[in-house]
């Protein structure tokens, strides 16, 4: 797994920020895929090493239906470093929290954490983001960060637009509010595209909208964040999809790009084979996305 995680923490000058949705933690209930050798069931041992190798200063974080046993894994991974964090209250209709966790040694948090239910666009079967503001405690840098768990598959497309539209002015606001503009956006946006168009034009729609709030979204070159069985047969072939972003406002970010782990290194984004006797590991145990990671500027 280590030749799947970065290879050390964030450079000097550099703090590193990770999004990843961790597919319901600690367990999905829906009916298991054993003959396709996925099971939906999270090892903890595995997720504990991925976090601990991702080295992260700030997370955001999505598909938590158990926020009491999640943050003593992440002070277990954390290894010296000692982790803050943050849920949201509600989960949507399958109880999918979001959460934004931080390095304490690096960053405090300023005020309390701010429930967005704008982006719910009045559906309480979604979930709202959450927002924490944060104050670096090495530096003069004071950043919000954003995390989010928008609508999935191409039939929510124009839910997403209206989500896209009320995160948009959300951030506006909070920046006129604030007097800050360093802005930190991040999280599953399920982008699919919609039933007759593709990936493409919604990658076009999104970054118009949130650019109108000053956000910019940081390029993956390795194309995936996470595999899934696509439109065929249920054969145990996983095909790539990107559906999680990075997007920043303010920070500068340099020519900084985002690195996609785990099965999305390991494959490369092609094709992924999880089947009986050929299972792959994390994709199996941990979940189907991948941890995306990017080093920012202080």
């Amino acid at each position: 797994m280590a030749a799947e995680l970065p290879a050390g923490p964030a450079s000097d000058g550099r703090f590193r920020v990770v999004s990843w949705n961790v597919r319901n933690f600690p367990l999905d209930e829906r009916p298991q895929d054993a003959d396709l050798g996925y099971s939906r069931r999270t090892n903890i041992c595995d997720l504990e090493d991925t976090l601990r190798g991702l080295q992260g200063d700030i997370l955001g974080l999505s598909e938590i239906a158990d926020t009491r046993r999640f943050p003593p894994i992440l002070r277990r991974s954390g290894g010296e470093r000692r982790y803050g964090i943050a849920f949201s209250q509600r989960g949507g209709r399958f109880g999918q929290h979001v959460a934004v966790a931080w390095d304490r040694e690096q960053f405090q948090s300023v005020g309390s954490p701010v429930e967005i239910v704008d982006v719910m666009v009045g559906n309480p079967d979604l979930r709202p983001a959450l927002a924490v503001r944060l104050e670096s405690l090495t530096n003069d840098l004071n950043l919000t960060v954003v995390s989010v768990h928008f609508k999935s598959a191409p039939r929510g497309y124009k839910t997403r637009l209206r989500q896209y539209d009320a995160l948009a002015e959300w951030v506006r606001n909070w920046v006129e509010q604030q007097g800050d503009d360093d802005v930190i956006v991040l999280g599953d946006f399920n982008t699919t595209g919609s039933e007759n168009g593709d990936l493409a034009d919604e990658l076009a729609e999104m970054d118009s909208i949130l650019g109108r709030a000053g956000l910019r979204r940081l390029v993956n070159p390795l194309g995936c964040s996470e595999y899934w069985e696509g439109r065929g047969a249920r054969d145990g072939i996983q095909v790539p999809s990107l559906l999680d972003h990075i997007f920043v406002r303010g920070l500068d970010g340099g020519a900084a790009e985002v690195d996609a782990w785990l099965h999305c290194k390991r494959f490369e984004c092609t094709e992924l084979i999880s089947q009986p006797g050929d299972e792959d590991a994390t994709f199996w145990d941990v979940s189907d996305h991948c941890p995306i990671t990017v080093d920012l500027k202080e």
